[in-house]
């Protein structure tokens, strides 16, 4: 997306089918309306971005202060579950919108937004919706890298009845065992099978599932690196992001990403550029991230094929409108008592925050709120040595905030 694109409009909605079985329950109502919000990071003048409440003022005041131009922002009044329910039941955001613009922008495709384009007369950026709904089902991704002639770890697909007795088999056999439901996002829906206790957890995950879904279960590979390659699937090729390597928690859980990886494996870049490929072939469009694995004795493994706008898109995309040549981007951090983007700004600091004259410093990404205690931040610099010191300087300021909660009864 640059300057020479034609308008776009920007929808970051999530169908709640899209969770699936309360797996993805633990998302929370905040994080999906705040999908909306951080969209209007990938806009420019001209686009406009449809949320479910206006952002912090503050926040859009700071973005203008550091050159990021965004497009104009509606909140859409209608009724329904998602922001695009919203918007359909909206007669005059739709008689707006109609026809003026070419291009819709999901978070992700899906039938909700074919309707959508459908009503406004464009052309959505996603692949079809059989193809999306292949690409989401983990227990297809197999398939998918051997028709591509990519290496793949050794693979069970069981049903919700045997997924449990096929873990403790493989746990037994291997010593740990990694199982996938075959729909999950955000790190849910997944669990290391490392003692007999975790095989207990799994089995109240299970219970959760629907009666259909399926589990896919790998051996637990030992991993020294989680890259992430990111692309835009355009009409005419595949627009190549970047790589940055991916941050995990122990729940293997989404933490963050490091841009440039300090981990080049030129496998990496070859084999992303093949599922590329692959997939405008198969009529992909839109924005997709592909995660892999390095194992130190197993090799280069691409571990999901994620289609849709994903978390680390957004620092990819602006480091290049700020002129910035690495980032950092942490997500999480616990920030008790704290609600809006002037306080975020209060207690970064100014000398922290980004600035153009000095090429770095700190933009959050997804502002707290009173029911979601916490902050994404990108932190932007020259090279990843500069942001890291920025990070940790970053960290222990909000570090205490934590500790101070703790020690006044409340959760950090």
């Amino acid at each position: 997306m640059n300057n020479a694109d034609p308008p776009r409009l920007y929808v970051h909605s999530l169908e709640s089918a899209r969770l699936g079985d309360g797996l993805g329950d633990g998302l929370g109502a905040s994080v999906l309306r705040s999908l909306s919000k951080r969209a209007v990071l990938l806009s420019r003048s001209g686009d406009m971005v449809i949320v479910d409440s206006m952002p912090d003022s503050a926040w859009l005041e700071f973005l203008g202060s550091i050159g990021i131009d965004h497009g104009e922002i509606h909140v859409a009044v209608g009724t329904g579950e998602t922001l695009i329910d919203r918007m359909l039941s909206d007669e005059t955001l739709i008689s707006d919108i109609e026809s003026r613009f070419d291009v819709l922008e999901p978070y992700m495709g899906g039938d909700q937004v074919q309707q959508l384009a459908q009503a406004i007369h464009a052309q959505a950026n996603v692949p079809d919706t059989p193809l999306l709904n292949r690409l989401n089902l983990k227990s297809n991704l197999c398939p998918i890298l051997g028709h591509a002639g990519l290496p793949t770890i050794p693979t069970t697909i069981a049903s919700r009845t045997d997924a449990l007795s096929t873990a403790k088999h493989m746990f037994h056999e291997y010593g740990s065992v990694m199982v996938r439901s075959d729909l999950s996002i955000g790190g849910l829906g997944v669990w290391a099978i490392t003692s007999d206790a975790d095989l207990d957890a799994l089995s109240d995950g299970i219970a959760q599932a629907r009666s259909s879904r399926l589990f896919v279960l790998q051996p637990l590979l030992d991993v020294t690196g989680s890259p992430n390659a990111q692309y835009e699937i355009r009409r005419d090729a595949p627009r190549f992001l970047g790589i940055s390597s991916q941050t995990m928690t122990q729940s293997f859980a989404f933490g963050g990403n490091d841009y440039p990886s300090p981990q080049p494996d030129d496998r990496i870049r070859t084999q992303a550029d093949t599922i590329a490929h692959w997939l405008h072939n198969a009529g992909y469009r839109g924005m997709v991230g592909i995660d892999f694995i390095i194992s130190p004795n197993q090799g280069v493994f691409i571990v999901e094929i994620n289609p849709r706008v994903n978390t680390s898109t957004f620092p990819l995309l602006l480091k290049d409108r700020l002129g910035a040549s690495a980032f950092r981007l942490i997500t999480g951090i616990s920030t008790p008592g704290i609600d809006g983007h002037a306080g975020i700004m209060d207690l970064i600091g100014e000398d922290r925050l980004y600035h153009p004259s000095r090429g770095a410093g700190v933009v959050p990404l997804m502002i707290p709120s009173v029911d979601r205690a916490v902050l994404d931040v990108m932190i932007f610099g020259s090279q990843l040595e500069q942001v890291a010191e920025l990070s940790d300087d970053l960290l222990i300021q909000f570090d205490g905030i934590g500790s101070e909660a703790q020690a006044a009864g409340g959760q950090s």
